[in-house]
């Protein structure tokens, strides 16, 4: 990415700190290559001296200043300087064969031929802030999956009945008869209007009627106004608020039901494009809002449909069975064209593109926002934006298209009902002349049946699709249902009396779920012994922390067994086997909180003076005693308002105060500078010698590893090599034995 945009400055932001020793020779041979090509300002940060030794100057940082500047040999000359100092602590550590290359905080500059006088400011970031451009390509993938009316993970939804979405109404009962009565007594409203309205009508053409008996009378169907008002009005108070509190609390309930169904669900469930953050969260805000529609909402439409018709038409009848009929027999073609309105409502309200572009419009943004700092030094904003704006484009156009079909088909609905009242009006006329019927009878008819159809009308104008609705229902049930493979919450499993820390790997076969094709595990087999320190080494991606998930039971082997003092993990309580465990990663993870809640979650209920120990332990004490609020620090969102290195320190203070049986470390002292990973190690090692533990080392740096009871060499799937680091300097032409020859020539 760096070298395609060629640029005059380029930032080098510990850009090899955690690559294992090959892949941090080939990428810093690239650097160098990119150095040499172009004479360029060079600005780089880094721990490892073999990165800056040969840098034009180098400026080290203590207590937020530059105190020292100069190039290797005159840094060297300074008596007790700085970076003097850094760099005889590290030979000391080489004596030792820690071959540990690290210095603190220092920054290097590369002074560029100022001949060429152009400046153009480009930043790239390291790989721990990289933005995964695969969105881009998942975004067109969706694109056209929107065309096709298709969703990933929709071919297999399951079937999804009225009755078991009812069945989690029941709690709400009381709210929904309340509701349903505020809906019989609205409904009632229409037809008796008419009733009302036409007898005020004809009232006035009584001419045999005096004065004061006709204003009698019309103050009489007056109150009868005042009355279906205020009747009117309760009863849609009744009706909505009944409705909406049934209808919330079925979302509210769908909704936790979802979440923690999405919370049992096994790691790699996560790891499938289908469920994408975006798409997971597009079912908890906007699939399960939707189930309404299928509960209150239908009860509400389907009452006040049936409760306005069956009035309008007793009416009818009682004032004229002659014109009930006639009206009747249209009711065929205006049943047609509600149909049709149905038809188009159903055929594009709930039209797919809508879902899917805001669903891919969600997962753009999200991701975006998580990486805004590589978007900011890519100037990817103009970019990413007319991305978001072309979902939102796709949604537009679905909802254009909604309200265009959607008018035409109500309003060919609404005409059609006109023409049958005009050919109502032209053979009511006739039989009024003809005696048959009274002007009143033929005005009650077509009044009652007309404000009744309106009601009928605005009722499914505001229909949510039903199609719609039973799809988000199955979306949503599909998660529900899912059975995890492994399910975190369970509490089925035995519980060991005691756990000695004996851990085998047995003949395992894996592969990701998300990537079935690649086989990361051929015949893996590895036994580590109670208390025994193991270091997992070997190129990227040849499986060592693979091993870490899988005796977390992050996966489960396609193969083979992972066993724990001689008892198959697939039998031990999953909850009581991962609290004799605790995992520091390469990226630690701090959520929103104060530092001491993060540290806390390692044993929640811990004491203050607990955590505080923790964080002595782990080397974090003083510096989380210089911020303002010392424990009580907000750490931001994802810990963004620490560093790399202090969020380790955090995490490891989380597994101190946690006290496992099983110690996990992922590189979990990989973003640390020589100083705090010297000290950090220090502690960690008192760690090992305060409690017999057993403790599983991924590590790129031979300085945590050389003094390890085992180290496992990992190629190709398998275990290839494993001893002592004496026994297996001894192999000729030994893998490990290459590695470290490598990283001694590196340094």
């Amino acid at each position: 990415r760096a070298i395609i945009k060629n640029p005059p400055i380029l930032l080098l932001d510990e850009a090899t700190s955690a690559l294992d020793t090959e892949s941090e020779r080939i990428v810093q041979a690239s650097l160098d290559q990119l150095l040499a090509n172009s004479k360029r300002t060079t600005i780089i940060v880094a721990h490892r001296l073999s990165t800056i030794r040969n840098a034009h100057r180098i400026a080290v940082h203590s207590g937020g200043a530059i105190v020292e500047i100069g190039s290797h040999d005159e840094l060297m000359k300074l008596p007790n300087g700085h970076y003097r100092l850094l760099v005889e602590a590290q030979n000391h550590s080489r004596s030792d064969e820690e071959n540990q290359n690290a210095v603190d905080e220092v920054m290097a500059v590369e002074d560029l031929d100022m001949s060429t006088g152009e400046h153009h400011v480009a930043d790239t970031r390291s790989a721990r802030a990289s933005f995964s451009m695969h969105s881009t390509h998942s975004m067109k993938e969706k694109e056209g999956a929107l065309a096709d009316d298709a969703e990933v993970g929709d071919a297999d939804l399951p079937a999804v009945s009225m009755a078991r979405l009812w069945k989690m109404s029941l709690p709400e009962w009381k709210f929904i008869a309340m509701g349903g009565i505020g809906a019989i007594v609205n409904a009632a409203v229409f037809p008796v209007w008419g009733v009302l309205l036409v007898k005020v009508t004809v009232l006035f053409f009584r001419y045999d009627l005096t004065k004061s008996e006709m204003l009698k009378d019309a103050r009489y169907w007056s109150l009868g106004f005042i009355g279906l008002g205020i009747a009117f009005g309760l009863s849609v108070t009744l009706q909505h608020y009944g409705f909406a509190v049934a209808a919330q609390r079925l979302v509210t309930r769908v909704r936790l039901a979802t979440f923690s169904a999405m919370l049992h669900q096994e790691i790699g469930w996560f790891d499938l494009d289908e469920n994408s953050s975006g798409a997971l969260v597009s079912r908890l805000a906007t699939d399960s809002a939707t189930l309404q529609a299928m509960t209150s909402d239908t009860l509400n439409q389907g009452l006040v449909n049936i409760t306005t018709l069956g009035i309008a038409f007793a009416i009818a009848f009682y004032y004229s069975w002659q014109m009930t009929l006639i009206l009747l027999a249209a009711c065929p073609l205006l049943i047609f064209s509600s149909l049709i309105q149905a038809q188009q409502m159903a055929g594009t309200s709930g039209n797919k593109k809508n879902n899917d572009a805001d669903t891919a419009a969600g997962s753009l943004l999200s991701e975006a926002i998580g990486s805004i700092r590589t978007v900011a030094s890519f100037s990817m904003e103009k970019a990413l934006n007319s991305q978001y704006v072309s979902f939102l484009i796709a949604s537009s156009n679905a909802d254009t298209k909604v309200g265009i079909v959607g008018g035409m088909a109500f309003g060919f609905s609404q005409g059609v009902m006109f023409l049958v009242l005009a050919f109502l009006f032209y053979l009511s006329g006739r039989w009024v002349s003809r005696g048959i019927i009274t002007f009143e009878d033929m005005f009650m008819v077509l009044m009652v049946i007309m404000l009744s159809t309106f009601a009928v009308g605005m009722a499914a104008q505001g229909a949510t699709d039903s199609a719609k609705a039973k799809r988000a229902a199955q979306r949503v049930f599909k998660v529900i249902d899912r059975k995890p493979e492994i399910d975190s919450t369970s509490s089925t499993g035995r519980v060991l009396a005691h756990v000695d820390g004996d851990i085998e790997f047995r003949n395992l076969e894996f592969t990701y779920p998300a990537r079935p094709d690649a086989k990361i595990y051929r015949n893996y087999s590895l036994k580590i012994a109670r208390g025994q320190t193991v270091a997992l080494v070997g190129a990227s991606g040849s499986g060592k922390s693979t091993a870490i998930s899988l005796l977390e039971r992050f996966y489960d082997p396609k193969a083979g067994t992972v066993t724990l003092d001689g008892n198959d993990l697939k039998e031990l309580s999953l909850q009581w086997l991962r609290e004799r465990i605790s995992l520091v990663s390469q990226e630690p993870v701090l959520f929103a909180g104060t530092i001491a809640e993060n540290i806390e979650l390692g044993k929640p209920g811990a004491s203050r003076e607990e955590v505080i120990d923790a964080a002595k332990k782990a080397n974090a004490f003083d510096f989380i005693a210089n911020f303002p609020n010392g424990f009580d620090t907000d750490v931001g969102d994802r810990g963004a308002q620490v560093s790399g290195g202090q969020k380790q320190r955090i995490a490891i203070a989380r597994a101190i105060l946690r006290d496992p049986e099983v110690l996990l470390l992922d590189e979990a002292t990989s973003a640390l500078d020589n100083e705090s990973e010297r000290v950090v190690q220090a502690s960690l090692d008192r760690l090992l010698a305060l409690k017999q533990r057993t403790t599983i080392i991924v590590a790129h740096r031979l300085s945590t590893i050389r003094n390890a009871d085992l180290i496992a060499v990992t190629q190709d799937g398998a275990i290839v090599e494993q001893g002592t680091h004496d026994q297996l300097m001894q192999l000729p032409n030994g893998i490990y034995k290459v590695l470290v020859a490598r990283q001694t020539n590196a340094h």
